[in-house]
């Protein structure tokens, strides 16, 4: 059995970028923890912050029920003006000597979305700044907001599709103004056909985070 880890910017990116992988983590008897560094209060389409955060962290709660994750955390960075300080770092790395976590899930490096980016940055320095003695995690980058074109690790996620759809819509504030479910399960598809024919219809990759 192995601890993973999840860093998530905003509650919904766990689900869509890698909620199939962290369903077969589950059914392979693995223990996943998520952080979620915001709670996605800057994305209320309408709604005020305090409401925002509320309702988004309800669904991310709703999502790790669906998902079967061990334990989710909030850390409430502020959603729009995420920094990579020293304090978070340290915090970061005391997290991941805590858990021993071997396999950490973050956004990847060359997306889009400045938060997203942010988060691979957390991570590469928190995982710099282990022990020496600590064994290093394995850190596989996914993607949301802008498709990965280096691909280290394709999991077959057929068999858990319908989990991960569920999961994504879970997140219905962000699912009602951006249909997150459909376009996700296209990329799945997608990935499948062309990544991981013939043995399964759908699935996520990932890109290695390197030194």
């Amino acid at each position: 059995m192995s601890c993973i880890l999840v860093v998530s910017p905003h509650p919904d990116d766990e689900s869509i970028g890698c909620g199939g992988t962290l369903c077969k983590h589950v059914i392979d008897g693995d223990t996943v923890n998520v952080i979620f560094l915001t709670s996605g209060e800057g994305g209320g389409h309408g709604r005020s912050p305090e409401e925002t955060k509320r309702v988004r962290e309800q669904e991310a709660t709703d999502a790790a029920q669906v998902l079967g994750l061990a334990h989710i955390e909030f850390w409430r960075e502020p959603n729009g003006a995420l920094r990579v300080t020293k304090q978070l770092v340290d915090r970061l790395c005391e997290k991941i000597t805590e858990l021993q976590a071997e396999i950490i899930y973050v956004t990847h490096d060359r997306e889009m979305h400045p938060e997203h980016r942010a988060a691979a940055r957390l991570v590469r320095r928190a995982v710099s700044n282990l022990s020496p003695s600590m064994v290093r995690p394995e850190v596989l980058m996914f993607e949301v907001w802008t498709p990965l074109q280096r691909m280290d690790q394709i999991v077959d996620i057929t068999p858990y599709i319908g989990t991960k759809i569920a999961a994504i819509r879970a997140h219905k504030s962000q699912c009602d103004v951006l249909g997150f479910d459909d376009a996700f399960v296209g990329l799945a598809r997608y990935r499948g056909e062309m990544f991981s024919w013939p043995d399964g219809d759908y699935a996520e990759i990932f890109a290695q985070l390197r030194p």
